[in-house]
């Protein structure tokens, strides 16, 4: 038997866990081939193993690739299981860039990160995975989204594609969110508390409309009891019906995804949050966010 809430395999979950899985969605999983990272599997062996444990969905992230050509190729092979391509706004496709967000979208596109490691927050606080080009924002001087921001929104709004925050501050999330609302695009402030996005700011954006992601990854780092408390935490303040819980896993040293978000639901569960709450994070809110 696995650690607790270290499952390696779907064997290594409890049985309420496996039920969750049923049906799940995860909105934010890693694959190889990656150009900076070792990942746990290669895209066809997740998207297999989601398939396996009944989930209902994936969404293919990568900082660099857009993964929506992946998602056609693999989709016959894995048919009760749906595959979300995505694109995230970094420098690998141009930064803010329209046309690589256009050609993104008309091929089928569902999910679009703005800016990831090459934000300017994720530079001053996390470091910067690939050095290449400035670091970016999307406000201007005068704390207004800069035009090329509505460009893309637009684009986003013309095919009803879902905005995530990807890794920027919470002011930038904030204004993001409100654009969205006016706009009616469906948006997910990204890992919000391991990415230093305070409650308060969780729950006025949850106040938007948007749903607030609580990605498992840090649960599984050193460290990870405190990182899981600290999210299961903002998970009450915020309240479950705003709130999707995905693994942002595919890390070599972590779980494979699909265990792992069994063992992030447990976390759940054995913190007192219902069966029908964790449903309606990892099952109900996913779909709604995804337009499905």
């Amino acid at each position: 038997m696995a650690t607790p809430y270290r499952a390696e395999s779907l064997a290594d979950l409890r049985d309420e866990a496996r039920d969750l899985l049923r049906g799940a969605i995860d909105v934010h999983a890693h694959w190889s081939p990656d150009p900076y990272a070792e990942r746990k599997m290669d895209a066809r062996e997740l998207v297999h193993a989601a398939s396996d444990a009944g989930m209902a969905g994936i969404v293919l992230k990568s900082h660099e690739l857009p993964s929506q050509i992946l998602a056609w190729a693999l989709q016959p092979e894995v048919p009760q299981t749906r595959l979300y391509g995505a694109i995230a706004l970094d420098h690998a496709v141009g930064g803010l860039n329209p046309d690589a967000l256009d050609a993104a979208l008309r091929i089928g596109t569902t999910v679009v990160w703005f800016p990831t490691f090459d934000s300017v927050w994720s530079h001053d606080h996390f470091g910067r995975w690939n050095a290449r080009g400035e670091a970016m924002t999307v406000l201007d001087d005068a704390g207004a989204l800069k035009p090329i921001v509505h460009d893309l929104l637009d684009l986003i709004a013309q095919y009803s594609a879902t905005l995530c925050s990807g890794h920027l501050s919470p002011d930038e999330t904030l204004a993001l969110v409100r654009e969205s609302r006016r706009r009616g695009i469906r948006s997910i402030v990204s890992h919000a508390t391991p990415f230093g996005i305070p409650v308060e700011v969780q729950r006025e954006a949850a106040g938007l409309g948007a749903f607030v992601e609580q990605a498992g990854t840090n649960s599984f780092r050193d460290g990870g009891e405190e990182a899981a408390a600290a999210m299961i935490a903002d998970v009450r303040a915020v309240g479950a019906e705003h709130v999707i819980l995905s693994t942002d896993l595919g890390q070599a040293p972590n779980p494979p995804a699909p265990s792992g978000f069994g063992s992030w639901m447990e976390r759940f569960l054995d913190a007192g949050f219902t069966h029908e709450q964790v449903k309606r994070m990892v099952q109900t809110n996913p779909a709604e966010v995804l337009g499905k």
